[in-house]
């Protein structure tokens, strides 16, 4: 009986049609050259490896990217105290990219807000994963800009 339920299991998780976003981009490598990088040093270290790791060097696809990156901290509650309880944490990314000699400028970010964890350590730890998922995030926003950048 256990053998038929799993069977029945795995049949109905093979057909739920779910496919990579990126399944087609095999047939679309790209290369991506950072040229010149301006604004939050981490940001910008994490977001050199991201795209470092993507990057396919015998591919024809060659893009040349410089990026301006903005990250805030804002306080958007107070307790009675006057201490801030929760932030709005915010990184802006301004992609200035060139295919051979072809410029397109793409500005990509994201947001969140998070409660003051009190302890500081915590809650510089807490930023620092925070970053690197934005950076996450905005790569992923980015290879699609990439590999579609003759169609815009």
């Amino acid at each position: 009986m256990k053998n038929f339920v799993l069977i029945i299991l795995l049949f109905f998780l093979n057909g739920c049609g779910y496919t990579s976003i990126y399944t087609d981009q095999k047939s679309k490598e790209i290369y991506i050259s950072v040229i010149n990088t301006e604004g939050d040093s981490v940001i910008n270290n994490y977001l050199k490896n991201q795209l470092k790791v993507i990057s396919d060097k015998e591919s024809a696809n060659i893009f040349n990217i410089s990026f301006v990156s903005k990250y805030e901290r804002t306080t958007i509650a107070k307790n009675s105290a006057g201490v801030a309880t929760d932030y709005r944490l915010g990184a802006e990314i301004e992609f200035n990219i060139d295919k051979n000699g072809v410029n397109k400028i793409i500005i990509l970010t994201e947001n969140i807000n998070i409660k003051n964890e009190g302890e500081n350590f915590e809650q510089r730890n807490y930023e620092s994963s925070i970053k690197r998922n934005f950076v996450i995030s905005i790569k992923n926003k980015l290879v699609p800009f990439l590999i579609n950048f003759d169609d815009n």
